[in-house]
């Protein structure tokens, strides 16, 4: 994911950043670790609405989603199992860094040393289970105008546009709370078709292919980046 978010790297995301090297992402490159929110206090953000139209998520598969909340919260240490879910499934960690979870104090450290630290990131929760997680991650320095994305859900809910919708959420609002911030990125492996396809459903830009860009579990591998940008219209 990408916990991993994200196909970018991060420990649980299919779509992470790079800066982390702790597992639990499905990161839509391979660059970001699924990570959790920092020690203010947030606000949960609900999205209530119809989900029952068709949408991707990040198998790709289009169906029709019965959720009608999705809310974003902080991750914590009560969480552990519901972490573990997506951490020891091989499908989850085949586009991410880290590599699949064999016991529940890979996921506690990862919440511990990773997710509470992190500076934006969230748990994707359905009735408040956090089946997921999405991170945004800043740059320093001449990059400090743009952010990495990251994202990943256990496979079970793929295909029902949870993902999609949650990284419309994350655009609506990250702007407003990073002023400076121009340009929310995304690196997805050439191969993730799926996590592709959430990008492009969120209103995400695909700028072209880096070749050979980074190596992740033996293989050199392609990726794709994505971006928004703050004047970019948001696809509610």
């Amino acid at each position: 994911m990408s916990f991993f978010i994200m196909s970018l790297l991060a420990p649980h995301s299919n779509c992470f950043p790079s800066s982390f090297l702790k597992p639990l992402c499905l990161h839509i490159s391979v660059k970001s670790h699924l990570l959790l929110c920092l020690g203010t206090p947030f606000l949960v953000f609900s999205c209530k609405q119809n989900l029952k139209k068709k949408a991707v998520q990040m198998d790709g598969k289009e169906g029709d989603d019965e959720f009608s909340e999705i809310t974003l919260r902080p991750l914590d240490l009560s969480d552990i199992d519901d972490v573990m879910v997506w951490a020891t499934d091989d499908k989850v960690s085949l586009f991410c860094t880290w590599d699949t979870y064999t016991c529940r104090e890979q996921a506690m450290d990862y919440v511990n040393n990773i997710a509470i630290p992190h500076p934006w990131l969230r748990a994707i929760c359905l009735e408040n289970r956090a089946i997921g997680s999405i991170s945004v991650t800043p740059k320093s320095g001449n990059d400090r105008c743009r952010v990495e994305l990251g994202y990943a859900i256990a496979s079970n809910y793929w295909g029902r546009g949870i993902v999609t919708r949650a990284v419309k959420m994350v655009a609506s609002i990250i702007f407003s709370e990073w002023p400076h911030l121009e340009r929310l990125e995304a690196l997805v492996d050439l191969d993730n078709l799926g996590s592709q396809k959430v990008l492009e459903k969120a209103g995400f830009h695909r700028e072209g292919v880096l070749r050979k860009y980074i190596t992740m579990k033996g293989r050199t591998r392609d990726m794709v980046i994505f971006s928004l940008l703050s004047t970019d219209p948001r696809l509610h």
